[in-house]
């Protein structure tokens, strides 16, 4: 049965204002509590870290201070909603331009190539992006991620080749990580485990309205006026941020005035309490940063894996193919850097990228492998299959828009509802098990009998729906994870799981790529043979010129529907396999009876996010049976 947390009762000490540190003297950061107003002079118990206390302190004033507190906290929330409004609108429908402009310079088959590149870099630039926020603050972040993306979705729009899209999405994705990883880091600053998956579901909210704009865009814009739909972003994502950007400085002024340190700020002063006010300071963490953030470490990283992965996706284009020197320069030359990585990461780097500590951590390590499985077989499995549902349905833009869409619909309204399901049985372990298992069914009935996908509009329609109930899982894995470190560590896990997950991805892609490069032209010459060489490559570069100039009925699009089948079914088989992990690993999260979800930020230190201990009453075993099935219900 649940039980109830209570506030432990404050120490007679806690009112008396603390003793300041000389430096904190000489910065001038911390006000006595005399300066408080009344209603604020309770100081909550703080962290023995100087920052992270000052930060609960904030919390604590914005939670306490009636009016005025919620009042910002509302401004701050309708911000951020306004943020992930613009995020969810590109992310619904860009991907969609991806396919249509690598159609149109006849590179369809390059997508693989053009998603990896866009994957890898998130990944790497989400603990860059971190660290950055920690030499500057949130807003600043925040801005520089803006212009990023501005200049990603310019470049994408005016390009005159597949290279300068490429060049362009690759800026937007550094600029999309911002966005992402800000949003994450606010939502688990200021709310406690029982409503930590609720609220990271609203995150996600304005995906069930933009799933029905979104098909009116492609309506409008597919195939013919795709440079338009990107370069609208680049005028409205930055009327959508500002809101968020001054919202922030305002709490970081309100900050100032009650002499704490806002969420908001940068992470040194958060975690030791400093202001970082000259240039010497911010030199003095950018050497800092440098190291905390394995800079060396991470740029290893990502060209290892680059040279990887982009060598599978376009040692089928290349000249020659794997006979091509450049081909096996670029894999062994990969393969080197990664060693290099591993070498580095063991010997010599002085804050590894993963290190000791995030190894012993059980919890941690099971969320990390589901988020990575799971995130490998939906990339495996999302590759084609836009272009898939383009060429064996003859739907409208608008109904192939908002097919795709359906599994964001579903995740989206399944994320708040799981939070709220979290919030009332204080676990998660049982829901995330449940959204594993039916992620794994939906991904299934996408095969028929003779190992082909299905073009059957029933299965493909309930295949999305139950893919969509996948969010239980997320959900619970990133409540796990994040409840499993301590308030300090909160950001640097973040940006982890995100790291390797998003890596994950770019090898989902690289493996539908190189599945789709190495049978699709063939499957196209055994299933219509009479065609000639050069209009199969003509339709297997553009999918199109395969719709737009072949009718539903023609010989022509029906054997390259049957090819599809074929290829995809291959594709969708390694997504089933890749997606039986996330229900193996789900069971070994830790049980309820170790991270029961109650007021606490973590569970870890059983402090609120206001800094004030939790009493966190365990479930109790008296009276319950020691039977096998009795154990095996207490685990979750």
């Amino acid at each position: 049965m649940a039980s109830k947390e209570t506030s432990l009762p404050s120490s007679p000490g806690l009112n008396q204002p603390s003793q300041l540190s000389s430096q904190e003297k000489d910065n001038n950061t911390i006000q006595s509590t005399n300066d408080l107003p009344n209603d604020l002079q309770k100081r909550p118990l703080e962290s023995s870290t100087p920052g992270v206390a000052k930060v609960e302190r904030f919390s604590h004033v914005l939670y306490q201070s009636a009016k005025s507190g919620r009042l910002l906290l509302f401004i701050l929330a309708f911000s951020i909603g306004l943020t992930m409004f613009g995020y969810a609108l590109d992310q619904g429908i860009t991907s969609h331009f991806t396919v249509i402009a690598a159609s149109a310079f006849s590179h369809h088959a390059e997508i693989g190539a053009v998603n990896t590149a866009a994957s890898i870099i998130p990944a790497i630039s989400k603990p860059f992006i971190g660290k950055l926020s920690d030499i500057t603050s949130r807003p600043i972040t925040y801005v520089i991620a803006l212009v990023f993306y501005v200049i990603g979705f310019v470049v994408a729009a005016t390009c005159k080749d597949i290279g300068a899209y490429i060049i362009g999405i690759s800026f937007t994705a550094f600029g999309k990580s911002g966005l992402d990883l800000l949003g994450d880091i606010i939502v688990a600053d200021l709310t406690p485990l029982e409503w930590r998956a609720f609220w990271s579901g609203l995150l996600s909210a304005p995906f069930i309205i933009t799933v029905f704009i979104n098909g009116f865009i492609a309506d409008a814009m597919i195939p013919d006026h795709w440079r338009w739909g990107l370069g609208m972003f680049a005028i409205m994502m930055p009327v959508l941020l500002v809101p968020a950007i001054m919202t922030l400085y305002g709490v970081q002024r309100r900050a100032d005035k009650l002499g704490a340190i806002s969420f908001g700020e940068a992470g040194v002063a958060r975690r030791e309490g400093i202001k970082v006010r000259t240039s010497k300071d911010y030199i003095n963490l950018a050497y800092r940063a440098i190291i905390d953030i394995d800079l060396a470490g991470l740029v290893l990283l990502g060209t290892g894996f680059a040279l990887v992965l982009l060598s599978f996706n376009l040692a089928k284009t290349a000249k020659g193919r794997w006979s091509n020197a450049s081909m096996i320069a670029m894999l062994v030359t990969g393969f080197v850097i990664l060693g290099l990585f591993a070498a580095y990461e063991i010997l010599l780097a002085l804050k590894p990228v993963m290190t000791r500590r995030i190894f012993r951590n059980r919890a941690f390590i099971c969320a990390l492998l589901v988020n990575v499985f799971g995130q490998m077989g939906s990339a495996t499995r999302a590759n084609y299959f836009s272009s898939y549902v383009y060429i064996n349905k003859n739907w409208s833009n608008y109904a192939w828009n908002t097919f795709l869409n359906t599994t964001t619909l579903v995740l989206c309204l399944f994320g708040p509802l799981g939070g709220l399901l979290y919030r009332f049985s204080h676990r998660y372990k049982s829901l995330m098990v449940f959204g594993a298992v039916l992620k794994l069914i939906g991904n299934a009935i996408l095969m028929t009998a003779d190992a082909r996908s299905t073009h059957d509009t029933g299965a493909l329609v309930v295949s999305q729906l139950l893919l969509g109930c996948g969010a239980f899982t997320v959900i619970g894995a990133k409540v796990g994870s994040q409840a499993s470190v301590p308030h300090e560590d909160l950001s640097s896990a973040i940006a982890i799981l995100s790291l390797w997950s998003t890596l994950a991805s770019s090898v989902g892609y690289t493996i539908a790529a190189s599945i789709w490069s190495e049978h699709m032209l063939e499957y196209m010459r055994q299933e219509i043979p009479t065609v000639p060489e050069k209009t199969l490559k003509t339709i297997y570069g553009s999918i199109k010129t395969l719709r737009t100039k072949y009718d539903w009925d023609d010989p022509v699009r029906q054997g390259a529907v049957r090819a599809y089948t074929r290829v995809n079914g291959t594709i969708f088989f390694v997504a089933i396999v890749l997606n039986v992990m996330p229900v193996v690993f789900s069971p070994c999260m830790p049980g309820n009876e170790d991270y029961y979800l109650g007021k606490q930020q973590n569970a870890i230190t059983n402090k609120g996010v206001d800094g004030q201990l939790i009493e966190v009453e365990q479930r109790t075993n008296q009276g319950q049976k020691n039977g096998a099935w009795e154990k095996v219900k207490r685990l979750y």
